[in-house]
């Protein structure tokens, strides 16, 4: 029997956590004949599928460490197949499929300058020694080609939507905007506070980070680290949910916000543009007056809103994490028998 290992090591984290536990219960729908190895901490095991095989494995993560112990792990596997989630692929000569889901890294500032530099050494390793590249949309394909060239082995398994996020259920209460994820320059967030400040009686909700320094801001909501159940009410209950990045991979929020049937405003990033496409609105990210505009537009049309969230809903039920898992399997086997 084929076996395949996935790194399952940043199970619990956001993003690239919500991909691995959304790829590894994709697999588990589809029951195929390999054997799936999961590599992830002790603690981990009530989060894996019960048909998978757990090996426990733990080191901390963006060290050498990491790059020697999943390597042995690998070998004492006895796997056939490696799949990296993320960019930082282990020690190991076993056939590799590595996830890189953007490029933000090279492109955005980051407060740690040592940061970028790592990224781009370790993209570059894991981009080489990989039998193929997957990633998340179009848009980071295409920078991938242009930047390491191989296009052929790049292969785009977009992201799935969690089944909770539906437009049936609780909805919070309030006359609110909605931004969801972290507070790193890229999501550009300041760009939305200061426009909610210029519309008339409505707030702007922060859901997913810290944001204290958005504390004093006038309209502005610390909701702050929300679980599943809150996010989705907070999503159907919300006039719009806005998604300013300067860049994304793909952009799950805008995604979960489409499937719940909130009306959505993002940024005019390509991934963005190329996941939500007509059923959002697209803004230059760092027009303010723009943004301004628009959202006063969208909270005071109930018409406009309907319709967004009509298209939004249609459009999220063509991102599933079985479709997701069907196309990861496939390049599996095509990285194991071409």
């Amino acid at each position: 029997m084929t076996r395949i290992g996935i790194d399952a090591r940043k199970i619990a984290d956001y993003g690239i956590g919500t991909y691995i536990r959304g790829l590894l219960d994709g697999l588990a729908e589809l029951a195929a004949p390999e054997q799936i190895v999961v590599l992830a901490p002790a603690a981990a095991r009530e989060r894996i599928p019960a048909a998978f095989e757990h090996v426990v494995v733990d080191a901390p993560h963006y060290s050498v460490q990491e790059l020697i112990v999943v390597g042995r792990a690998i070998r004492r596997s006895r796997l056939d197949l490696f799949h990296a989630p993320h960019y930082v692929t282990p020690l190991t000569r076993t056939t590799t499929v590595v996830t890189i889901h953007d490029l933000i890294h090279l492109h955005q500032p980051h407060p740690n300058p040592v940061a970028p530099l790592y990224a781009r050494m370790m993209i570059g390793r894991a981009f080489t020694n990989a039998s193929r590249v997957l990633t998340v949309s179009e848009a980071v394909k295409r920078q991938l080609a242009a930047r390491y060239s191989h296009a052929e082995k790049i292969v785009v398994t977009p992201n799935g939507i969690d089944a909770r996020f539906t437009a049936e259920g609780p909805r919070a209460s309030g006359r609110y905007v909605l931004f969801v994820g972290n507070d790193k320059p890229h999501k550009n967030v300041e760009t939305v506070v200061d426009a909610i400040a210029r519309v008339d009686d409505v707030q702007l909700v922060l859901a997913g980070g810290a944001f204290e320094r958005f504390a004093s801001r006038e309209r502005v909501v610390i909701a702050g680290f929300v679980g599943d159940d809150e996010l989705a009410a907070l999503y159907r209950g919300a006039l719009a949910v806005v998604v300013p990045s300067i860049e994304e991979g793909f952009g799950l929020p805008a995604a979960e916000a489409m499937a719940s049937g909130a009306a959505v405003i993002t940024s005019d990033a390509a991934a963005l543009v190329e996941v939500t496409g007509s059923a959002a609105l697209h803004i230059d990210a760092r027009d303010v007056g723009a943004w301004t505009k628009t959202i006063a537009e969208v909270v005071s049309d109930d018409s406009l809103r309907r319709d967004l969230a009509a298209r939004g809903i249609a459009r999220a039920a063509g991102f599933t994490w079985r479709a997701c898992a069907e196309a990861t399997l496939a390049t599996y086997r095509e990285a194991l028998f071409s």
